[in-house]
């Protein structure tokens, strides 16, 4: 009887074993990649689903094989999060947002390079309630595929300028503040360079805000243009 038994249990533990193995892979990596899907995640998805498929339907793999290509597969992706931290990594992995209108005016080199056509644009617009090209003045395409949309007549509600200790290309080009501008304001608040925060954010007619790796948190309210602004030489 328990020899009859034998492959249904196994299967039964193969499972489990699979089941809590992924639970800790998302709990390991992150809860960030449920709520926006990148490249590596979508590879990292196909690739456990076939760890574990083909542990279950393989009778000569034990649940020993599951778990040791869990932890091989874990540490590979960890090891690729933490090569992200740098600029280059990140937007080479998991791409960089790229603006399909700007000012009302449609960008087609970024609808090109995004293999994007107009009707497919459409569709994600009449996602967001939006009809009428007329009523569109920023459109900025994520890097999980979704739109973020700026209506006509609305200003952008703020800016990321420093991420993870470096600048954020888009985020200045969007608020059209140079580096010297967000030097000025990092040095002004205490910090020595962008390296020491996790994020500087900027709200027009509202400030800066800026927190550092250590947790500090402040907020700049007083701002200065760029034209006030002496030239720093100093290489950060």
């Amino acid at each position: 009887m328990i020899e009859l038994l034998q492959p249904y249990i196994s299967i039964t533990l193969k499972l489990v074993t699979g089941m809590i193995g992924i639970l800790a892979f998302l709990r390991i990596t992150g809860k960030a990649q449920m709520a926006q899907i990148t490249p590596l995640d979508t590879v990292s998805a196909f690739v456990i689903g076939a760890l574990v498929g083909g542990v279950l339907y393989n009778p000569d793999m034990s649940m020993l094989h599951i778990i040791f290509a869990l932890i091989v597969w874990t540490g590979f992706n960890m090891l690729v999060r933490f090569a992200m931290r740098s600029a280059y990594m990140r937007h080479l992995i998991k791409g960089k947002s790229d603006f399909l209108v700007k000012k009302g005016i449609i960008n087609f080199g970024n609808f090109k390079r995004n293999s994007l056509e107009m009707e497919q644009f459409r569709m994600l617009l009449r996602q967001k309630g939006i009809f009428s090209m007329f009523d569109v003045e920023d459109v900025l395409f994520e890097t999980n595929g979704a739109v973020t949309v700026l209506p006509t007549g609305k200003t952008a509600d703020s800016f990321l300028i420093v991420n993870n200790g470096e600048f954020v290309e888009s985020g200045l080009a969007g608020s059209q503040k140079s580096k010297e501008w967000a030097l000025y304001h990092i040095k002004r608040n205490g910090f020595s360079s962008p390296s020491e925060l996790f994020c500087m954010e900027w709200t027009p007619n509202k400030g800066i805000y800026f927190v550092s790796f250590e947790g500090k948190v402040k907020r700049g309210i007083i701002e200065v243009e760029a034209h006030e602004i002496e030239p720093d030489n100093t290489q950060v």
